[in-house]
């Protein structure tokens, strides 16, 4: 390998001092014998990550070129930086991205070292296999995560006309009101209920904002009725909000949600802005207790065995 004084972004380096260590691990008796040096380079990028540890390299020695990368390989050193730099911004800078990828490398390799040696995990190869495998999904998770953020972000950015014009999502609801029932022609308290379960499935799932005072069909209709039933007084509105979460979703959840009013074409609209919560959430009404999350543009109910799973690998 060659020393470099300024390192190119056609190959991926070592610290230094620590290629002796990197080169040991291809020794007779490692699982690593025989192994191209890319594979060790990945293994301990992939402990460093996992355990946290990332090193600034102070000297560089060229360890192996990008080209033996394969795609997954690639894709895998991507996503460290993604999940490490809490955004995508990072991909424009591949030097960035490669030095991400030798750091935790510097980070791993003397874990992976004591690891491999100590024989601790007695077959270590699959331990290993295994090791690397969560590592690799605590790294999807990130970048899940760093995805949902994102997205919560861009919609918290975008004006509410515009909102509405782009129509219901993932992460935006429309209700016409929340007491009046223009069908019925009188005050319902399952509109309430409805309500209840769309801030549910928002926190249950990532969040999200629902407009109360527009039809499924982008039309601007506003709380004018609402507020005929509530003196006519935003206080109430708010009230009568504040009093649905505590009556069916539990008054400690509250503090999720965030209640302001904006006019769009003349008309009054409340705007509903929901966090993810950090634990559960459950509807509770008439004797039963009902789970919900937003996987698309609606909030579904899931079964007992598919509420556990998803709490399971949700929070």
């Amino acid at each position: 390998m060659t020393t470099e004084n300024k390192p190119k972004v056609d190959r991926f380096y070592v610290e230094r001092k620590d290629f002796d260590v990197f080169n040991s691990l291809k020794e007779k008796g490692s699982p690593f014998f025989g192994a191209h040096n890319k594979e060790i380079f990945l293994a301990a990028m992939m402990i460093g990550y996992r355990e946290g540890c990332r090193i600034e390299l102070k000297t560089r020695e060229g360890y192996f070129h990008e080209k033996d990368l394969t795609r997954d390989d690639a894709a895998l050193i991507r996503s460290i930086a993604i999940a490490e730099e809490d955004g995508l911004n990072v991909l424009l800078d591949k030097q960035k991205v490669y030095s991400i990828a030798e750091q935790f490398a510097a980070g791993g390799v003397s874990l992976l070292k004591v690891k491999v040696s100590s024989g601790e995990y007695g077959s270590y190869a699959k331990k290993l296999e295994s090791e690397l495998l969560r590592a690799y999904e605590k790294i999807q998770k990130d970048i899940a995560e760093v995805s949902k953020e994102k997205e919560q972000i861009t919609i918290e950015a975008i004006p509410i006309a515009d909102l509405i014009s782009k129509g219901e999502s993932a992460t935006l609801e429309f209700k016409s009101s929340m007491v009046w029932d223009s069908k019925k022609k009188l005050p319902n308290k399952d509109l309430k209920i409805a309500v209840a379960k769309e801030l549910a499935a928002f926190m249950n799932t990532r969040g999200g904002i629902l407009l109360i005072g527009v039809e499924d069909n982008k039309t601007v209709t506003g709380i004018q009725k609402d507020l005929d039933i509530l003196h006519d007084s935003t206080d109430d509105f708010e009230l009568t909000l504040t009093s649905l979460v505590n009556t069916y979703i539990g008054k400690m959840n509250r503090s999720f949600i965030d209640l302001q009013f904006e006019i769009i074409n003349d008309t009054q609209v409340a705007v509903v802005r929901v966090k993810k919560s950090t634990h559960p959430i459950y509807v509770r009404y008439e004797g039963k207790e009902e789970f919900y999350i937003r996987p698309g543009n609606s909030c579904q109910p899931l079964e007992i065995s598919e509420a556990s799973l998803f709490i399971k690998e949700n929070w």
